[in-house]
């Protein structure tokens, strides 16, 4: 009897395995799902050797299960396709980048009216294009690991009740690559479970949650889509089971209010979206739509022409912006500018803004309205009661009633806790957390007669908070209230001091510190001509030695001022040294070989 039911069930069995996917990539060949709104969904092949493309229901790899049947592929066919959740290309149509980037840009101000913001939504349709390509951030699937390697940021187009915010959303909806529709949902399992099968862009309309801080559910999804980190969900009935779900692309949102948390908000290029006076279409039209659903198959060609001539750079800088995380957003773009050179312009000309609307943003956080309280009030006093460990406390002034006088003492805790309506416990935690000191101090220093429980900060430490969380705040502003010399902007070699992050010296030099940690010289110079110099007034006849830095670090050049990412360290014979971008350091080295 037993026998007969195995035999029977392995007869209801299917002999094939069917796997629903929209994207299969070989050595040889780029598949994708295509549908042209009608019938049933094919696979476009794009063979990498030659021109050759096909089109196929289905597709075997020659792969089998655990069973032994053959694994055949199919493109997903389901209602969130069939209902228009999800938009995918018709077909390929032939174009180049800089006819697509116009056609984009005609497209987005036919529906969309920016009131000179212009740049910025040009900058904002090109990182979204630039999601077709966001594969490309794994060239070796050796290397794809959860949560590294990759970035994709979250796009919040901000505003008022009717201010456009849906219109440019739908704009940037059809630029994407295979968008996900979804409205105001909090239920996160209904976001990552059809995007686990889709792997394409998000676009969450209406998305003002009451809780968006670290704990929020949405939060946590949000932050871990946009570095590439799966959802993983142990199974109830069988807690030896874990469900994994892919968690990567580009997220574009609408929303009246920003993020509480912090770091989600550094993940975002923010939009403040304004209402016009312009008599728009009160809802998108037939051709709106043709139009969009064009530029999907013009984006769908460049993507399986360019494929394999894409490489993005993940140690590539943007001048003058010191921010990692909107530099990685724009990562994709700049590996595009290789084939359009006009996309390096259109960067330029906002990036800046936006690094400033995201310090903006971030100010109006707990963590910034702290900071921002901190910094406005302006005194500060140094304590020297550790050797060779200089910290300052800040201070506030107290007003006697009395005779109206006026004194200035230490700030507290207490004191912030009264002023931000909050308890001595919740401001100590955000002040942990925004780490202004080194650990080990006094927890009460006497000032006078009294002893206060002071609020420490190291100045390398504050000043870069100040530079995340204050808006206009210029570079060594905190140096010069101190009487502090500025740094020459010695940033970190491996295990020798961050001044930027702690430094030992709090005139920002460290002298006499050995370059530890894996460097490769350059060249050591004993003996130069005491009048050669590069630009920038570097004398060489100080130069001892210069070394090229074996991991990425952020910094000013000595020379140039440039502000990211350096490459080189140079040390003077007094042991001081500074750090000096690519071109200066490259220049340094050439003179230095000239020399000996």
């Amino acid at each position: 009897m037993g026998i007969s039911k195995e035999l029977e069930k392995a007869e209801k069995e299917p002999s094939e395995k069917i796997i629903q996917k929209p994207t299969l990539l070989t050595d040889s060949f780029l598949a994708e799902e295509v549908w042209n709104r009608e019938g049933t969904p094919q696979f476009y092949v794009k063979y990498f050797d030659g021109d050759k493309s096909e089109l196929k229901d289905r597709l075997d790899l020659g792969e089998k299960d655990q069973r032994e049947r053959p694994i055949i592929y199919v493109p997903v066919d389901n209602a969130a396709l069939r209902k228009g959740l999800v938009l995918l290309p018709s077909e390929p149509k032939e174009t180049t980048f800089k006819q697509v980037f116009d056609k984009m840009d005609s497209f987005a101000f036919r529906c969309y009216d920016a009131l000179g913001q212009e740049p910025y939504v040009k900058l904002l349709s090109r990182v979204v294009a630039a999601s077709w390509f966001l594969d490309r951030f794994v060239a070796n699937p050796r290397f794809d690991v959860a949560g590294a390697g990759k970035f994709a940021p979250i796009i919040p187009i901000r505003g008022p009740s009717e201010s456009g915010k849906n219109r440019l959303a739908f704009v940037l909806r059809l630029l994407s690559y295979r968008p996900y529709f979804e409205m105001s949902t909090y239920r996160v399992p209904s976001l990552y479970r059809p995007l686990d099968l889709w792997n394409g862009s998000l676009v969450l309309d209406e998305a003002d949650f009451a809780n968006t801080n670290e704990k929020s559910e949405l939060i946590h999804f949000l932050n871990c889509r946009a570095t590439g980190t799966p959802i993983s969900r142990q199974d109830p009935k069988s807690p030896r089971k874990t469900d994994v779900f892919a968690n990567f692309g580009i997220t574009i949102l609408t929303q009246r209010r920003a993020f509480d948390d912090n770091a989600t908000e550094s993940r975002c290029l923010p939009y403040y979206s304004e209402r016009t006076d312009r008599k728009l279409p009160t809802v998108e039209t037939d051709d709106m739509l043709a139009e969009g659903l064009e530029l999907q198959n013009m984006l769908f060609y460049l993507r399986l022409k360019f494929y394999r001539n894409v490489a993005i750079d993940k140690t590539a800088w943007i001048n003058n912006i010191a921010d990692p995380r909107l530099v990685s957003s724009l990562l994709p773009l700049l590996a595009l500018s290789k084939f359009e050179p006009t996309i390096k312009d259109t960067i330029e000309t906002v990036v800046k803004d936006i690094a400033k609307l995201k310090v903006e943003q971030k100010s109006n956080s707990v963590d910034g309205t702290l900071l921002n309280s901190l910094w406005e009030k302006g005194l500060f006093a140094v304590y020297s009661g550790i050797p060779n460990n200089e910290h300052y406390y800040f201070q506030r002034k107290e007003f006697d009633d009395d005779d109206q006088s006026v004194s200035v003492i230490p700030l507290t805790i207490s004191v912030l806790a009264e002023e931000f309506k909050s308890t001595s416990r919740n401001i100590r935690k955000a002040l942990t957390s925004l780490n202004l000191c080194a650990a080990g101090l006094p927890k009460l220093v006497k000032v006078g007669n009294k002893p206060y429980r002071v609020i420490f900060f190291d100045p390398p430490k504050l000043e870069k908070r100040l530079r995340e969380f204050v808006i206009n705040y210029e570079p060594y502003e905190l140096y010069d209230k101190l009487g502090l010399e500025k740094p020459k902007t010695v940033t970190q070699v491996t295990e020798v001091t961050d001044p930027a992050c702690g430094a030992k010296q709090l005139d920002g030099f460290l002298k006499n510190e050995p370059c530890a940690g894996s460097v490769t010289s350059v060249t050591s110079v004993t003996k130069t001509s005491e009048k050669e110099k590069i630009e920038g007034g570097l004398d060489i006849s100080q130069v001892k030695s210069l070394v090229r830095l074996t991991t990425c670090f952020e910094g000013t050049c000595v020379v140039c001022g440039f502000q990211g990412r350096m490459d080189w360290q140079a040390t003077e014979h007094d042991g001081s040294w500074g750090l000096l971008c690519a071109s200066c350091g490259d220049q340094l080295a050439k003179k230095l070989g000239d020399s000996t």
